[in-house]
Protein backbone atom coordinates (compact mmCIF):
# COMPACT_ATOMS: atom_id res chain seq x y z
CA UNK A 1 0.00 0.00 0.00
CA UNK A 2 1.37 3.08 -0.91
CA UNK A 3 2.11 5.61 1.96
CA UNK A 4 0.07 9.00 2.27
CA UNK A 5 1.98 12.06 2.84
CA UNK A 6 -1.40 14.09 2.46
CA UNK A 7 0.70 16.40 0.17
CA UNK A 8 -0.93 20.06 -0.17
CA UNK A 9 -0.04 23.90 -1.04
CA UNK A 10 -0.58 26.12 1.51
CA UNK A 11 -1.58 29.87 1.64
CA UNK A 12 1.31 32.12 1.96
CA UNK A 13 -0.06 33.95 4.35
CA UNK A 14 -0.21 31.06 7.01
CA UNK A 15 3.49 30.15 6.29
CA UNK A 16 4.56 31.31 9.67
CA UNK A 17 1.78 29.22 11.45
CA UNK A 18 2.58 26.61 9.50
CA UNK A 19 6.33 26.68 10.18
CA UNK A 20 5.49 26.79 14.11
CA UNK A 21 3.56 24.07 13.81
CA UNK A 22 6.76 21.86 12.05
CA UNK A 23 8.76 22.44 14.89
CA UNK A 24 11.02 25.14 13.14
CA UNK A 25 12.87 27.46 15.40
CA UNK A 26 11.20 30.11 16.32
CA UNK A 27 13.82 32.39 16.56
CA UNK A 28 14.68 32.15 12.94
CA UNK A 29 11.29 32.30 11.47
CA UNK A 30 10.93 35.77 10.67
CA UNK A 31 14.19 35.43 8.96
CA UNK A 32 13.51 32.54 7.12
CA UNK A 33 9.82 34.13 5.43
CA UNK A 34 11.81 36.07 3.35
CA UNK A 35 13.05 32.43 1.65
CA UNK A 36 9.02 31.38 1.26
CA UNK A 37 7.21 35.08 0.03
CA UNK A 38 7.38 35.12 -3.75
CA UNK A 39 7.70 38.45 -5.75
CA UNK A 40 7.06 39.50 -8.99
CA UNK A 41 8.67 42.72 -9.60
CA UNK A 42 8.59 44.79 -12.34
CA UNK A 43 11.55 47.72 -13.47
CA UNK A 44 10.56 49.92 -16.07
CA UNK A 45 12.95 51.67 -18.64
CA UNK A 46 16.44 50.00 -18.68
CA UNK A 47 18.91 50.14 -20.88
CA UNK A 48 19.61 46.77 -22.76
CA UNK A 49 23.13 46.16 -20.67
CA UNK A 50 21.16 46.87 -17.42
CA UNK A 51 18.45 44.55 -18.39
CA UNK A 52 20.86 41.73 -19.41
CA UNK A 53 22.71 42.09 -15.91
CA UNK A 54 19.77 42.04 -13.96
CA UNK A 55 18.80 38.35 -16.08
CA UNK A 56 22.31 37.43 -15.55
CA UNK A 57 22.23 38.17 -11.84
CA UNK A 58 18.82 36.73 -11.16
CA UNK A 59 19.91 33.40 -13.11
CA UNK A 60 22.92 32.84 -10.74
CA UNK A 61 20.42 33.11 -7.83
CA UNK A 62 17.92 30.63 -9.13
CA UNK A 63 15.34 33.74 -9.95
CA UNK A 64 14.70 34.71 -13.06
CA UNK A 65 14.05 37.88 -14.97
CA UNK A 66 12.06 38.76 -18.28
CA UNK A 67 13.30 41.02 -20.83
CA UNK A 68 13.11 42.00 -24.62
CA UNK A 69 14.11 39.43 -26.93
CA UNK A 70 16.15 41.72 -27.94
CA UNK A 71 17.82 42.91 -24.91
CA UNK A 72 21.01 40.20 -25.77
CA UNK A 73 21.58 41.80 -29.22
CA UNK A 74 20.75 45.30 -27.81
CA UNK A 75 18.84 45.66 -30.62
CA UNK A 76 16.83 47.76 -28.44
CA UNK A 77 17.87 50.34 -26.85
CA UNK A 78 15.32 49.94 -23.65
CA UNK A 79 13.66 47.21 -22.27
CA UNK A 80 11.38 46.47 -19.52
CA UNK A 81 12.00 43.74 -16.85
CA UNK A 82 10.09 41.26 -14.54
CA UNK A 83 11.54 39.98 -11.95
CA UNK A 84 10.99 37.07 -10.34
CA UNK A 85 12.24 36.30 -7.09
CA UNK A 86 11.65 35.10 -3.46
CA UNK A 87 11.99 38.46 -0.71
CA UNK A 88 15.26 37.03 0.04
CA UNK A 89 16.67 37.06 -3.35
CA UNK A 90 15.48 40.37 -3.83
CA UNK A 91 17.48 42.03 -1.39
CA UNK A 92 20.85 39.73 -1.95
CA UNK A 93 20.36 40.86 -6.17
CA UNK A 94 19.72 44.83 -4.64
CA UNK A 95 22.70 44.17 -2.64
CA UNK A 96 24.54 43.11 -5.72
CA UNK A 97 23.51 45.90 -7.81
CA UNK A 98 25.33 47.93 -5.61
CA UNK A 99 28.79 47.89 -7.25
CA UNK A 100 27.38 47.66 -11.33
CA UNK A 101 27.73 50.32 -13.64
CA UNK A 102 24.72 51.53 -16.11
CA UNK A 103 22.76 53.59 -13.19
CA UNK A 104 22.08 49.75 -11.36
CA UNK A 105 23.20 51.44 -7.94
CA UNK A 106 20.14 53.84 -8.26
CA UNK A 107 18.10 50.82 -9.31
CA UNK A 108 19.77 49.31 -6.00
CA UNK A 109 18.30 51.44 -3.55
CA UNK A 110 14.86 51.80 -4.60
CA UNK A 111 14.12 47.54 -4.81
CA UNK A 112 15.39 48.13 -0.96
CA UNK A 113 12.65 50.72 -0.46
CA UNK A 114 10.50 48.22 -1.83
CA UNK A 115 10.64 46.16 0.34
CA UNK A 116 10.76 48.56 3.31
CA UNK A 117 7.34 50.08 2.07
CA UNK A 118 5.74 46.49 2.64
CA UNK A 119 4.91 48.67 6.41
CA UNK A 120 3.11 52.05 6.37
CA UNK A 121 3.91 53.75 9.70
CA UNK A 122 0.13 54.55 11.59
CA UNK A 123 -1.29 58.13 10.71
CA UNK A 124 -2.53 60.55 13.77
CA UNK A 125 -5.30 62.39 13.03
CA UNK A 126 -6.92 64.43 16.25
CA UNK A 127 -7.52 61.49 18.90
CA UNK A 128 -7.81 58.83 16.17
CA UNK A 129 -4.85 56.68 15.12
CA UNK A 130 -5.25 55.34 11.95
CA UNK A 131 -3.06 51.78 11.63
CA UNK A 132 -3.34 50.48 8.51
CA UNK A 133 -2.63 46.80 9.78
CA UNK A 134 -5.92 46.72 12.48
CA UNK A 135 -9.07 47.10 10.15
CA UNK A 136 -10.03 48.80 6.68
CA UNK A 137 -11.56 52.61 7.39
CA UNK A 138 -14.66 53.61 6.21
CA UNK A 139 -15.09 57.24 4.35
CA UNK A 140 -18.60 58.07 4.33
CA UNK A 141 -19.55 60.28 1.36
CA UNK A 142 -21.43 63.69 2.26
CA UNK A 143 -22.30 65.59 -0.83
CA UNK A 144 -24.11 69.46 -0.50
CA UNK A 145 -24.51 69.59 -4.32
CA UNK A 146 -27.34 69.91 -6.36
CA UNK A 147 -26.16 67.60 -9.14
CA UNK A 148 -24.08 64.99 -8.16
CA UNK A 149 -24.43 61.61 -9.94
CA UNK A 150 -26.21 59.89 -6.85
CA UNK A 151 -27.47 61.53 -4.16
CA UNK A 152 -27.47 65.14 -5.70
CA UNK A 153 -29.70 67.56 -3.83
CA UNK A 154 -30.80 65.26 -1.04
CA UNK A 155 -28.43 67.34 1.61
CA UNK A 156 -28.17 70.80 0.38
CA UNK A 157 -29.93 72.14 3.54
CA UNK A 158 -27.68 71.83 7.17
CA UNK A 159 -30.17 69.97 8.89
CA UNK A 160 -30.13 67.33 6.27
CA UNK A 161 -26.42 67.23 5.99
CA UNK A 162 -26.13 67.35 9.96
CA UNK A 163 -28.45 64.10 9.80
CA UNK A 164 -26.68 62.06 7.38
CA UNK A 165 -23.40 62.82 8.50
CA UNK A 166 -24.48 61.82 12.42
CA UNK A 167 -25.78 58.66 10.70
CA UNK A 168 -22.72 57.90 8.98
CA UNK A 169 -20.80 58.43 12.34
CA UNK A 170 -23.19 56.43 14.70
CA UNK A 171 -23.35 53.69 11.65
CA UNK A 172 -19.38 53.87 11.81
CA UNK A 173 -18.07 55.76 9.57
CA UNK A 174 -14.30 57.01 9.81
CA UNK A 175 -14.19 59.39 8.46
CA UNK A 176 -17.02 61.79 6.77
CA UNK A 177 -16.11 63.61 3.19
CA UNK A 178 -17.65 66.68 2.35
CA UNK A 179 -17.61 68.30 -1.05
CA UNK A 180 -19.48 71.00 -2.48
CA UNK A 181 -18.80 70.67 -6.02
CA UNK A 182 -19.90 67.47 -8.15
CA UNK A 183 -16.52 66.12 -10.36
CA UNK A 184 -19.02 63.40 -11.91
CA UNK A 185 -18.34 63.52 -16.17
CA UNK A 186 -20.05 66.30 -17.64
CA UNK A 187 -19.95 68.49 -14.47
CA UNK A 188 -19.72 71.96 -14.58
CA UNK A 189 -17.06 73.83 -12.37
CA UNK A 190 -18.29 75.81 -9.97
CA UNK A 191 -16.14 78.97 -8.63
CA UNK A 192 -14.45 78.34 -4.88
CA UNK A 193 -17.06 81.17 -3.33
CA UNK A 194 -19.88 79.07 -4.39
CA UNK A 195 -18.25 76.13 -3.07
CA UNK A 196 -17.06 77.74 -0.29
CA UNK A 197 -21.04 78.48 0.87
CA UNK A 198 -22.29 74.85 0.81
CA UNK A 199 -19.27 73.15 2.53
CA UNK A 200 -18.14 75.62 5.13
CA UNK A 201 -21.50 76.35 7.46
CA UNK A 202 -21.76 72.12 7.02
CA UNK A 203 -18.49 71.81 8.17
CA UNK A 204 -18.90 74.44 11.09
CA UNK A 205 -22.01 72.32 12.35
CA UNK A 206 -20.56 68.93 12.35
CA UNK A 207 -17.94 70.35 14.05
CA UNK A 208 -19.99 72.02 16.73
CA UNK A 209 -21.96 69.01 17.46
CA UNK A 210 -18.53 66.59 17.27
CA UNK A 211 -15.28 67.46 18.49
CA UNK A 212 -13.55 64.26 17.75
CA UNK A 213 -14.73 62.46 14.24
CA UNK A 214 -12.26 63.25 10.88
CA UNK A 215 -13.36 65.52 8.27
CA UNK A 216 -12.12 65.77 4.90
CA UNK A 217 -12.51 68.30 2.40
CA UNK A 218 -13.09 67.09 -1.21
CA UNK A 219 -12.09 69.66 -3.34
CA UNK A 220 -9.93 70.59 -6.19
CA UNK A 221 -9.35 74.43 -4.93
CA UNK A 222 -6.62 75.45 -2.86
CA UNK A 223 -9.00 78.53 -1.14
CA UNK A 224 -11.71 75.82 -0.47
CA UNK A 225 -8.86 73.56 0.84
CA UNK A 226 -7.23 76.32 3.01
CA UNK A 227 -10.65 77.47 4.57
CA UNK A 228 -11.85 74.24 5.19
CA UNK A 229 -9.36 73.47 7.17
CA UNK A 230 -9.24 76.20 9.24
CA UNK A 231 -12.57 76.08 10.25
CA UNK A 232 -12.86 72.11 11.47
CA UNK A 233 -12.10 70.03 8.31
CA UNK A 234 -8.72 67.44 8.79
CA UNK A 235 -7.97 66.23 5.16
CA UNK A 236 -7.75 67.60 1.90
CA UNK A 237 -8.98 65.16 -0.49
CA UNK A 238 -7.98 66.49 -3.94
CA UNK A 239 -9.61 64.48 -6.88
CA UNK A 240 -7.44 66.65 -9.13
CA UNK A 241 -4.51 65.35 -7.52
CA UNK A 242 -2.95 69.16 -8.09
CA UNK A 243 -3.47 69.31 -11.40
CA UNK A 244 -6.53 71.55 -11.46
CA UNK A 245 -4.77 74.15 -9.23
CA UNK A 246 -1.55 74.97 -9.15
CA UNK A 247 -1.33 75.97 -5.41
CA UNK A 248 -2.83 73.25 -4.39
CA UNK A 249 0.06 71.31 -3.50
CA UNK A 250 1.76 74.68 -1.53
CA UNK A 251 -1.44 75.49 0.31
CA UNK A 252 -1.71 71.75 1.74
CA UNK A 253 2.13 71.64 2.71
CA UNK A 254 1.39 74.52 4.71
CA UNK A 255 -1.48 73.54 6.26
CA UNK A 256 0.21 70.23 7.28
CA UNK A 257 -2.47 68.16 7.04
CA UNK A 258 -2.71 64.75 5.28
CA UNK A 259 -3.95 64.72 1.96
CA UNK A 260 -5.40 62.28 -0.57
CA UNK A 261 -3.06 62.45 -4.14
CA UNK A 262 -5.94 61.10 -6.67
CA UNK A 263 -5.36 60.58 -10.56
CA UNK A 264 -7.79 61.66 -13.06
CA UNK A 265 -7.26 61.87 -16.66
CA UNK A 266 -8.48 65.13 -17.21
CA UNK A 267 -11.59 67.79 -16.22
CA UNK A 268 -14.41 66.22 -15.72
CA UNK A 269 -15.77 68.00 -18.69
CA UNK A 270 -14.01 65.99 -20.82
CA UNK A 271 -11.97 63.21 -19.10
CA UNK A 272 -14.88 60.18 -20.16
CA UNK A 273 -14.85 61.42 -23.87
CA UNK A 274 -12.54 58.11 -25.31
CA UNK A 275 -9.98 57.83 -22.34
CA UNK A 276 -6.64 56.59 -23.46
CA UNK A 277 -3.18 56.16 -22.13
CA UNK A 278 -0.03 55.85 -24.00
CA UNK A 279 0.32 52.65 -22.31
CA UNK A 280 -0.91 50.08 -19.58
CA UNK A 281 -3.83 51.92 -17.69
CA UNK A 282 -1.92 50.87 -14.46
CA UNK A 283 1.76 51.69 -15.53
CA UNK A 284 0.33 55.21 -16.39
CA UNK A 285 -1.32 55.93 -12.90
CA UNK A 286 1.27 54.37 -11.01
CA UNK A 287 4.07 56.42 -12.73
CA UNK A 288 1.65 59.46 -13.02
CA UNK A 289 1.09 59.09 -8.64
CA UNK A 290 4.31 58.02 -8.23
CA UNK A 291 5.83 61.82 -10.04
CA UNK A 292 2.91 63.53 -7.98
CA UNK A 293 4.31 62.03 -4.66
CA UNK A 294 7.51 62.76 -5.15
CA UNK A 295 6.47 66.73 -6.20
CA UNK A 296 4.39 66.69 -2.88
CA UNK A 297 7.51 65.42 -0.83
CA UNK A 298 9.74 67.85 -2.68
CA UNK A 299 7.23 70.63 -1.40
CA UNK A 300 7.04 70.00 2.02
CA UNK A 301 4.41 67.54 2.75
CA UNK A 302 5.17 64.63 5.16
CA UNK A 303 5.22 61.43 3.59
CA UNK A 304 3.01 60.34 6.72
CA UNK A 305 0.66 62.57 5.50
CA UNK A 306 -0.16 61.30 1.89
CA UNK A 307 -2.10 59.15 1.00
CA UNK A 308 -2.90 58.03 -2.97
CA UNK A 309 -6.37 57.13 -4.85
CA UNK A 310 -6.15 55.70 -8.76
CA UNK A 311 -9.25 57.67 -9.45
CA UNK A 312 -11.69 54.39 -10.53
CA UNK A 313 -14.23 55.87 -13.30
CA UNK A 314 -12.32 59.34 -13.51
CA UNK A 315 -11.00 59.27 -17.38
CA UNK A 316 -11.31 55.43 -16.93
CA UNK A 317 -13.12 52.88 -19.33
CA UNK A 318 -14.72 50.14 -18.19
CA UNK A 319 -12.23 47.86 -18.80
CA UNK A 320 -9.66 50.20 -17.04
CA UNK A 321 -11.81 50.34 -13.94
CA UNK A 322 -11.82 46.62 -14.18
CA UNK A 323 -8.11 46.56 -14.35
CA UNK A 324 -7.22 48.68 -12.10
CA UNK A 325 -9.32 46.64 -9.28
CA UNK A 326 -7.83 43.48 -10.55
CA UNK A 327 -3.84 45.05 -9.94
CA UNK A 328 -5.27 47.55 -7.02
CA UNK A 329 -2.77 45.89 -4.69
CA UNK A 330 0.72 47.05 -7.39
CA UNK A 331 -0.08 50.46 -6.22
CA UNK A 332 0.86 49.46 -2.10
CA UNK A 333 4.56 49.06 -3.84
CA UNK A 334 4.39 53.23 -3.44
CA UNK A 335 4.33 53.01 -0.42
CA UNK A 336 1.35 55.11 0.90
CA UNK A 337 -1.72 54.31 2.12
CA UNK A 338 -3.89 53.56 -0.43
CA UNK A 339 -7.74 55.13 -1.18
CA UNK A 340 -10.75 53.77 -3.39
CA UNK A 341 -14.06 55.06 -3.75
CA UNK A 342 -16.07 52.70 -6.32
CA UNK A 343 -19.62 53.38 -4.40
CA UNK A 344 -22.46 53.18 -7.13
CA UNK A 345 -20.09 54.15 -9.84
CA UNK A 346 -20.68 53.50 -13.49
CA UNK A 347 -17.78 50.23 -13.72
CA UNK A 348 -21.18 48.91 -11.41
CA UNK A 349 -24.00 50.38 -13.59
CA UNK A 350 -22.46 49.21 -16.99
CA UNK A 351 -21.93 45.32 -15.46
CA UNK A 352 -25.64 45.32 -14.18
CA UNK A 353 -27.49 48.00 -15.87
CA UNK A 354 -29.01 49.05 -12.14
CA UNK A 355 -29.77 52.49 -10.95
CA UNK A 356 -26.81 54.28 -8.34
CA UNK A 357 -29.73 53.32 -5.40
CA UNK A 358 -29.83 49.57 -6.67
CA UNK A 359 -25.96 49.34 -6.42
CA UNK A 360 -24.77 48.52 -3.12
CA UNK A 361 -24.66 44.44 -2.89
CA UNK A 362 -22.36 44.77 -6.18
CA UNK A 363 -20.46 47.84 -4.02
CA UNK A 364 -20.10 45.78 -1.12
CA UNK A 365 -18.35 42.81 -3.54
CA UNK A 366 -15.84 45.19 -5.31
CA UNK A 367 -15.51 47.03 -2.08
CA UNK A 368 -14.32 43.35 0.40
CA UNK A 369 -12.11 42.41 -3.03
CA UNK A 370 -10.40 45.86 -2.60
CA UNK A 371 -9.89 45.56 0.80
CA UNK A 372 -8.87 42.05 1.03
CA UNK A 373 -6.18 43.36 -1.71
CA UNK A 374 -4.49 45.46 0.54
CA UNK A 375 -6.73 49.19 0.28
CA UNK A 376 -6.98 50.92 3.68
CA UNK A 377 -9.71 53.23 3.16
CA UNK A 378 -12.81 52.62 1.34
CA UNK A 379 -15.36 55.74 0.25
CA UNK A 380 -18.62 54.37 0.49
CA UNK A 381 -22.53 55.90 0.39
CA UNK A 382 -23.84 53.18 2.16
CA UNK A 383 -21.66 53.28 5.38
CA UNK A 384 -23.75 50.56 7.59
CA UNK A 385 -23.76 47.74 5.03
CA UNK A 386 -19.56 48.11 4.71
CA UNK A 387 -19.32 48.45 8.61
CA UNK A 388 -20.95 45.05 9.04
CA UNK A 389 -19.23 43.85 5.83
CA UNK A 390 -15.61 44.68 6.49
CA UNK A 391 -16.03 43.82 10.78
CA UNK A 392 -16.37 40.43 9.53
CA UNK A 393 -13.95 40.75 6.30
CA UNK A 394 -11.14 41.95 8.78
CA UNK A 395 -10.97 39.24 11.37
CA UNK A 396 -10.54 36.88 8.41
CA UNK A 397 -7.96 38.86 6.64
CA UNK A 398 -6.52 41.40 9.32
CA UNK A 399 -6.18 38.96 12.63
Amino acid sequence: MQNNFYIRKITPQSAESVMEDVGFDKHYIKTALSKYQFELVKIHNLSSPAANIIKQLALSIGADAAVHREVITCKVGKSDVLLGCTQAQLKYLAEKLKYQPFKLKDLSSQLLELLQNEFIPPLKVRDTVFDWSKKTYIMGILNVTPDSFSDGGKFLNIEAAVAQASQMIDSGADIIDIGGESTRPGAVEISPEEELKRVLPVIKAIREINKSVIISIDTRHSEVAKEAVIQGADIVNDVAGFDHDPDMIKVTAELRCPVIIMHSLSDPTTMQINPTYPENVVDSIFKSLYDKTQKALEAGILKENIIIDPGIGFGKTLEHNIEIVQRISEFKSLGYPLLVGVSRKSIIARILELPPEEREEANIAINSYLAANGVNIIRVHDVEKHYKAFKVLDRIIKD
